[in-house]
């Protein structure tokens, strides 16, 4: 067997072989064998045709294009082992030739990260100090959540709550009538046509204004759009709204509070723990980009293709527990296969290159995932389902399984150090400090 390489952009190593004309004979018998026993063949018994005979019924290229099947697989698989090459994806096949027997395999190699000094690019943490204007504010914001409207005998103002009867029309055409609604006079709220809540301020109880207002250029009703509408509103009553006093008052009506200063206490640790959960979620998502922005990555299209297939088929299962398929998901969404593949291509190829740098970050920091996490981690996944133990040990017994949950956990932990190097929160280990400030080329 003849093996050449030849590495592509990208990642990517195209692998020719030549397969010796014996290895072909090899393959044919094994063929022969594997058709001669599900062949009846008059006057032998099953299995014990002779080859010439089993070739002259099932036809030489039949029995060859099943050998090339079987074959080609096991040369590649030998070839890329004997150029000490480690495939991140099956590699794709074409056979060149057949006489003599040519195979071209081309194989994606794990991404290859080259980190910059990391430590560098990590963003500044955001305060997470809480000042009296944010608890004022929030304060303020109870104060109206427990407002009550009182009846005022006065002309009506702005953010006043009204009672009225309104009749719209454009000619004889009726768009609106309706007796004693509740209405706010909010210029910038919903109205019924725009201007509306400017005509009703000045109004007194029990008076009835007449107004025209020009309905807008995207009404409801295309064919009454730009026209204009008169309206007769008669106006029942006014209500102006009242806040309660920012006083130990409050803070009863609030909750088991003795006083206004328990309350802004209160607001003041739960809007600190809110401020430290956002503070580090920022956090996280700003180093992580930074760190990916700062790096030089390479992954090859056969990795980012395969991503994409899982994030379509974790999609079609989130959809099918909604009883939706992805047919009918693109008919709602008003998308086409091609459009939604490219959207599948740039989510994966995001996400496969975040994997490759946390994946260089851990390797850079030291960071691993014990046997003893992996098998926690796969529990705690699966603690909900009726057959937890069964899934467990399923899960456990596939290596693969393992590996991905493995590297699920590594890219967490880099993560969380980056985080920790940002806030300078815990103590730099041995293997970053040998590294620190050097640039990392290394696959992941």
């Amino acid at each position: 067997m003849k093996v050449s390489t030849e590495e592509l952009e990208s990642r990517q190593v195209v692998v020719d072989i030549e397969v010796d004309d014996e290895r072909v004979e090899q393959a044919l018998d094994q063929a022969y064998r594997r058709v001669v026993g599900r062949l009846k063949v008059p006057g032998f018994r099953k299995g014990k045709a002779p080859r010439g005979l089993v070739e002259r019924i099932v036809g030489r290229q039949a029995l060859l294009e099943d050998a090339i099947e079987h074959l080609v697989p096991v040369v590649v698989k030998e070839a890329v082992e004997a150029e000490g090459i480690k495939p991140a994806t099956q590699p794709r096949l074409e056979v060149v030739s057949i006489v003599p027997l040519q195979v071209k395999a081309t194989v994606a190699l794990e991404p290859r990260v080259e980190l910059a000094d990391y430590r560098a690019l990590l963003p500044t943490p955001e305060s997470t100090e809480v000042s009296e204007a944010e608890v004022d504010e929030l304060v303020e914001r109870l104060r109206e959540g427990h407002a009550e409207w009182v009846p005022v005998e006065r002309p009506v103002r702005v953010s006043d709550r009204v009672a009225l009867d309104v009749r719209a029309a454009v000619g004889e055409r009726v768009l609106l009538d309706t007796k004693d609604a509740e209405f706010v006079v909010d210029p910038n709220g919903v109205q019924p046509t725009p201007g509306f809540a400017e005509q009703l301020v000045g109004m007194e109880p029990a008076e009835e204004r007449t107004f025209s207002l020009w309905l807008p250029e995207d009404y409801r009703e295309p064919e009454l759009a730009g026209q204009e509408a008169t309206h007769v509103v008669k106006l029942h009553g006014v209500k102006e709204r009242h806040l309660p006093a920012a006083d130990d008052a409050l803070a009863s009506i609030v909750g088991a509070f003795e006083n206004l200063e328990q309350l802004r206490a209160a607001i003041a640790r739960d809007l600190q723990v809110r401020k430290e959960q956002e503070s580090q979620r920022k956090l996280e998502e700003q180093a992580v980009e930074a760190v990916i922005a700062g790096s030089t990555v390479e992954v090859p299209p056969q990795v980012v293709e395969l991503e994409a297939e899982h994030l379509r088929e974790q999609f079609a299962r989130s959809l099918d527990r909604q009883g939706i398929t992805i047919e009918q998901y693109l008919r709602f969404a008003k998308k086409n296969e091609a459009e939604f593949r490219a959207e599948l291509l740039a989510e994966a190829e995001k996400s496969t290159r975040r994997s490759a740098v946390l994946s260089a970050v851990a390797n850079a920091e030291g960071i691993d995932g014990s046997d003893a996490e992996v098998e926690e981690e796969i529990r705690r996944a699966t603690e909900d389902s009726p057959n937890s133990q069964r899934l467990v040990r399923d899960a456990l017994a596939r290596p693969e399984t393992r590996e991905r949950v493995r590297s699920a956990l590594r890219e967490r932990k880099a993560v969380r150090r980056l985080v920790a190097l940002a806030t300078e929160a815990s103590p730099e280990p041995a293997s970053a400090r040998e590294t620190h400030g050097e640039a990392h080329e290394q696959p992941v």
